[in-house]
This record gives structure tokens, sequence and C-alpha cells, in this order.
């Protein structure tokens, strides 16, 4: 069965073609505004009701430009003239960004487009404007997040990237991440892997193709050290960090990174090193000074047998009554007196030469045996006893065994020295080694001697801070930083007993890290 379209009144028709007209209109969520060829408004959606605070029966016959601010008022109506009179298609069928003026006076920015309705006479005209005030604060935050970005990247001497594996966008160099790797902008695009490929340091090549291919096999971060050739000559440190995005099926989408030159920290941080070396080693000299007397006694003491010894055997010769096991046992007696006083000075020797910090795995107990041995002498030398207390278990620790040394004695040393005003029955240090509550090896050097204060142990690590009138002030600082360094700490507290104990912490070496390293 065929239907008939039955004819439309033509007054029907245009009362329905009005009503959808004014529906669009009403859904429409810019503003609309009609105007005729005298710039006066016919008619103003409920959109522009809403952006301009009018009500449409308020503009109704109004000038069009009232919607806008000066200098755009002036020059909406000389544009709209020059068109009516000369087809100067200034504004019309033409969009573009102006400011807009709400009925309470104030101001945002808007998108303004003209369009004249066709088959009027005289012209007519639509208006549809946008508010963009939020884009234009969202663009303008961005410009300054970027400024900011990027003063931030100039004074951190670090720039960044983004690589686009599936060809979505282009790749992103930030400006700064040319100056750290000094390229040039005018050289055209390349990859940031590509450009770095042919100026990383040789020897650390392997390293660097390694953490790529990591990251290239799932890692979920790239975290690196390394040193490239700069195109100036000179060799940067970088420290590189990159992290990827990846598809459901694991393919790497994106790559973001960061390029941080970190030349100068490294340099500062050699030369600190350099400085703290130098500082130690003139802090072992130190204490080996104020020590002169009681190792002058333990080298003096073999020296002395040693001529004894020497002048026995003279005797027997020059008298013809001796026999070969007197001379032999006199020459042994030489021998082990003489091996006596090398051992007192290789030991002296490797305590104070200026050497390589060289790390490896140390024996607590073993430790404050050595220290014993150095420390002994001037010891007895002051009437002073020094108990050893070692763990009934290994401790291990990481450390450079001189430096961990060189803060035992010159805390012996203090102790030694804060006892010389007190009866010589209490003069009495304690050394010991034992595994803390928090699983770090916890040295101890305790002695009974004066004690301090609060206010002098607030300030004893300060650099130059001294209780001894011919002291420099620099044992306790050169210990503390050598410690720290070590990653530890070092601190002091009233003996219970009387006199202080001092403590310093190392991080244990597990057994599980001591065989892998083995």
């Amino acid at each position: 069965m065929t239907l008939l379209r039955v004819a439309e009144p033509e007054e029907e028709r245009a009362q329905r073609l009005e009503r959808e007209f004014q529906a669009v209109l009403d859904a429409a969520v810019d503003a609309v505004v009609l105007f005729d060829h005298d710039g006066r408004i016919e008619l103003l959606n409920h959109a522009g009701e809403r952006m301009f605070g009018y009500r449409e029966e308020e503009v109704i016959g109004l000038k069009v430009n009232i919607l806008l601010p000066e200098p755009y008022r002036s020059q909406h109506d000389d544009m709209l003239r020059r068109y009516i009179e000369k087809g100067e298609t200034r504004i019309i069928g033409t969009g573009r960004e102006i400011l807009a003026k709400r009925r309470d006076g104030s101001e945002f920015f808007a998108e303004f487009a003209v369009g004249r309705v066709q088959g009027t006479l005289p012209p007519r005209f639509a208006g549809f404007i946008r508010d963009v005030t939020v884009r234009r604060n969202a663009e303008e935050a961005l410009r300054f997040s970027e400024a900011q970005l990027t003063i931030a990247q100039e004074i951190a001497n670090l720039g960044n990237y983004v690589v686009h594996f599936d060809g979505r966008y282009e790749d992103y160099w930030s400006p700064h991440l040319y100056r750290v790797l000094g390229k040039r902008h005018e050289d055209g695009p390349v990859s940031v892997y590509e450009y770095l490929q042919s100026r990383i340091h040789p020897a650390d090549e392997a390293r660097w193709r390694q953490a790529r291919d990591e990251l290239d096999a799932g890692a979920r971060v790239m975290d690196i050290e390394y040193r490239i050739f700069h195109p100036d000559g000179s060799l940067r440190y970088v420290h590189h960090i990159a992290q990827t995005t990846r598809s459901p099926d694991g393919r790497v989408l994106r790559e973001v990174g960061t390029l941080h030159d970190i030349t100068d920290r490294r340099r500062a941080e050699d030369e600190a090193r350099q400085m703290q070396d130098r500082i130690a080693h003139f802090g072992r000299i130190s204490t080996m000074g104020e020590m002169a007397a009681g190792i002058a006694h333990e080298v003096n003491q073999p020296l002395t047998a040693i001529a004894t010894y020497a002048q026995a055997c003279q005797r027997l010769i020059a008298s013809e009554e001796w026999s070969r096991e007197e001379i032999a046992q006199a020459l042994e007696h030489i021998g082990a007196q003489a091996l006596r006083a090398g051992e007192v000075i290789r030991r002296l020797r490797s305590f104070v030469r200026n050497r390589e910090v060289r790390r490896e795995q140390v024996d607590a107990n073993r430790l404050l045996e050595d220290v014993l041995t150095l420390a002994q002498t001037d010891a007895r030398h002051h009437g002073v006893r020094v108990i050893l207390e070692p763990s009934p278990r290994t401790l291990l620790v990481q450390a450079d065994t001189v430096q961990i040394q060189q803060v035992v004695l010159n805390l012996v040393r203090n102790s030694i020295d804060a006892m010389l005003e007190v009866p010589e029955a209490r003069r009495e240090i304690v050394l010991r080694a034992q595994l803390d509550s928090e699983h770090d090896v916890e040295f101890m050097v305790a002695d009974r001697g004066m004690g301090l204060d609060e206010a002098r142990i607030a300030e004893l690590f300060n650099p130059f801070f001294t209780t001894k009138p011919g002291g420099t002030g620099l044992g306790l600082s050169i210990s503390r930083s050598i410690v720290r360094a070590h990653g530890g700490k070092l601190w002091c507290s009233p003996n219970p007993g009387g006199g202080a104990c001092f403590f310093f912490s190392l991080p244990a070496v597990s057994p599980a890290q001591s065989n892998s390293s083995g």
C-alpha cells in the first residue's frame, strides 16, 4: 500500500520552521544574535542572555555593538558600513577573537563570527559568539607553566624529551635539552638515542646499552649516570632517567625522559672527597704526633734489646768462651726484636700514608684488635688500661680499614686525655663491638674520665671546638665525616659510671652479601 503525503499548508510549514529554528537557537551553547543593516538587534537566544546578562526584550532595537567594549564597538559599526557600501568583507564570513562586554561591564574573551542571511534586502546578519575565557585561561596557564619549566630546567641544567614510537606525534626536545647535549636547532630532527650513540664515553657504553635494553625489555624505569663528549670538546656527566608507556599487548608507545647535566656536581663531589681525604690524612698525622712519646717508647724497646743482644754477642766472641748455640740464640732474639720494631713501623706507615680510599669487608672485632695494638703503648705510657670486649659472633662491615681505625684511635686518644686528671686506678677504656637493635654494627669507646655536660656534647662535633688546651678541634669533626661517608652515624652520651661513651654505627654486611661478594 502506498502512503500519500498530504501537502502541508504554507502557513503551517512556516510556523513549523519557525518553531524548529527557535528550538535550535534555544539549544545552542553559543550566543546567537540577529541584527539588521543598521546593526540593531532583532533576536538574542537563551545562551546569549546567559552570556551577557541581558534579557532579549531589553536589547531588541539596540545596536549590537552594545555587546562590545571599545575599540571593538566603534570598529564594528565602521566595518558593517563598509561591507554594505563597498562590499568589504572584513568581518562578514570570518571569525576572530575579540573582547566582549557583559551588562555589568565586565569583559571576557570571545570568538565572534558574522554571517549574512541570504535573500534579505536590506541585508540582515547573524552573529555567533563563543566565550573562550576558560580556554584562554588554560592557554595562559600552560604558557606560564612552560615558561616556569624552562626557567627551572635552565637553573637545574636539565632537559627533557618525549619519543613517540607509534609515529602519531613528532618527538619532542625541550629547549634546554639542546643546550645540555650541545645540539643545534638548525641541524634538523634526530632521535635522542641516535644523537647520544656517537657521544657516549667508551667506558660507559656497555652500561648505557644494557640500561636501554632492560627498558625495552619491560623495565619500569631507566636510571643511569654516564659520560658524554660535548660538541665543544668537553667531557660531561649526565644523569639519564626514562620511563615508557606501553600498549595492552606490551608494545612501547612512548618514552619520556630527562637528561640532567651533573658535571659541576660531580666535580664538586670529587673536590670535596679529595679535601676530606687530605683533612683525614692530616688528622692521622696529628694523632700520631700526639702519640709520639708512646710510639718512641714502642720502637725504642726492640732497638734497645737488639743493641743489648749485639753487645752480648761481641763479649762472647771477645772472651773466646762461646758456643754456637749461645750465638745462635742471641741472633734469634735480635731477629725477633727487629721484626717487632719493623711491624710497629709498618703499621704506623700504613696508618699515616696518603692513599686512595679502599673499602672492603672488615671484621669489626679484628679492627678493634688492630687499633688496640696501635693504642696500647700510648695508653700504658699514661697509666690507662684498655679493655677489649669483642662480639661473640663475626660482625662484618664494608669499610676503609684505615679510616675506621682513625675514628676509633681518635676516640681512644680523646679518652686518654680525658682521664689524665683522675686517679690512675680509675683510668680505664672499654672497646666494644655489637649488633644494635637496627641490625647495624655499633662500636663503643667508653672512658671513666671527667665526663661532658650537655652544652659541650652539643658543640662536640663542630669543627674547631675543643676541650684540650692544645687541640685543633678537628678530630671529632673528621671522625663524623668519615662515619657519615660510610653510611653511619656518630654520637656521644654520658657514661653511667662516670665519664663519657662515644658510639658510632656502620651498616652490617649480611651473610648473603658476604657470600655473594666472595
